[in-house]
């Protein structure tokens, strides 16, 4: 028999010592792994518990965009990783040659 000590957030193949006086529920596997998950969902921070709760939903939305725009994320992609390319520095080869053809020049 499986039990779930819902003081403790754990499981036991038998009722833990001391756990007469407890409140004991007789469930199925899959409504043990969804009273586990949600009692895991409200242990934690405010925002945490939120991120949780709309993650799904969250992750739906941006597939059905990303499906239903895919030039304009392609796009946004391009100019993304473009200004990445220009924001970084010159291979350190470069910057020396450039750095010995200004002293050359003086």
């Amino acid at each position: 028999m499986l039990v779930y000590d819902m003081r403790a957030l754990a499981v036991h193949f038998s009722p833990p010592a001391g756990s007469e006086d407890r409140a004991r529920r007789v469930v199925s596997i899959a409504e043990l792994i969804g009273m586990i998950t949600q009692a895991q969902r409200q242990t934690g921070s405010k925002w945490k518990r939120y991120y949780l709760a709309h993650r799904e939903r969250e992750l739906a939305r941006q597939k059905a965009y990303r499906a239903a725009h895919r030039e304009r994320v392609q796009q946004y992609n391009q100019h993304y990783y473009r200004s990445r390319k220009r924001r970084r520095t010159a291979a350190p080869g470069q910057a020396v040659l450039v750095q010995e053809a200004a002293k050359c020049s003086t």
